[in-house]
């Protein structure tokens, strides 16, 4: 369990490691065939380690500690929209990386479309999940019911400052929020979370609050958001094949425990395709 924390902690440390600038840009995408005198729509993808992929192979070339994996859902969903992608996502990113981010000019203001996807990270908030409702005590919903709230109040306030610095930045992009999809069954758990049902259950409270808490900022800021919440149940890391979130013990290649791994990936693209590709 402690090796687990450890590494947990390595892409939900709460901000990028300080020798990758949270400005880092990539170009995940080869060019794909043009039609000449059709201009492709610019698009950057701002979010964490749920939107970057560690873990999926294979790993998008010089992203460093990001981590960015080139079957991330930003890189899927720019290649089915056919859509010139910079990705700026990275592992461990909280909502004021990405504040940062947005003030270096990582946001261009002829953007297209740009996706925001943050607040995992904000005060620790999965980190001290995940480390409360392992513990095997009732500190997951002390957690969960003391801790969370006010980590939340303040993710969605500083969501909202995000989504207006992005709008002020590309003042004519089509821009959303999107959200996390589930990590714990509705009901019940399994070995493959390694919690006990009660924990499992603060959890799935924990994950809603989140929902609610974007939900929220969405509205305030004037933008759409996508939630694969309740487009994840059945999915979740209990799931086996059809899970879209790793548990414990992630198949090499195909995501980090408690992440999405590649069927995730595919289906939160399909969720936002069919949103902004309206």
């Amino acid at each position: 369990m402690i090796a687990l924390l450890v590494a947990l902690s390595a892409c939900t440390s709460g901000s990028a490691p300080d020798d990758v600038p949270a400005a880092t840009t990539t170009a995940t995408q080869p060019a794909p065939t043009r039609t000449p005198g059709v201009t492709t729509p610019s698009y950057v993808a701002l979010g964490d380690s749920f939107t970057a992929g560690p873990g999926i192979d294979p790993e998008q070339p010089d992203t460093g500690f990001c981590q960015r994996s080139q079957q991330n859902w930003p890189s899927l969903l720019a290649a089915s929209l056919d859509l010139d992608l910079t990705d700026v996502s990275c592992s461990g990113a909280t909502t004021a990386d990405l504040v940062a981010t947005v003030a270096s000019g990582a946001v261009p203001a002829d953007a297209g479309v740009v996706t925001v996807s943050a607040g995992g990270n904000d005060g620790g908030l999965f980190l001290s999940l995940i480390r409360a409702c392992t513990a095997g005590t009732d500190a997951c919903e002390v957690f969960v019911d003391q801790q969370a709230p006010p980590i939340l109040e303040r993710t969605t306030t500083d969501l909202v400052s995000l989504l207006a610095s992005v709008r002020s930045e590309a003042p004519d992009a089509t821009v959303t929020l999107v959200g996390y999809p589930r990590i714990m069954p509705a009901t019940g758990t399994c070995a493959a979370v390694g919690i006990a049902e009660a924990d499992v259950a603060s959890v799935v409270s924990a994950e809603a609050t989140l929902d609610d808490a974007l939900a929220d900022a969405a509205e305030r800021a004037g933008v759409t958001y996508v939630s694969p919440l309740e487009r994840s149940t059945g999915h979740d890391a209990c799931a086996g094949d059809e899970a879209w979130t790793n548990g414990t013990s992630p198949t090499s290649g195909d995501g980090i425990f408690f992440h999405p791994n590649h069927r995730g990936m595919k289906a939160v693209a399909a969720l936002v395709a069919a949103t902004i590709g309206r």
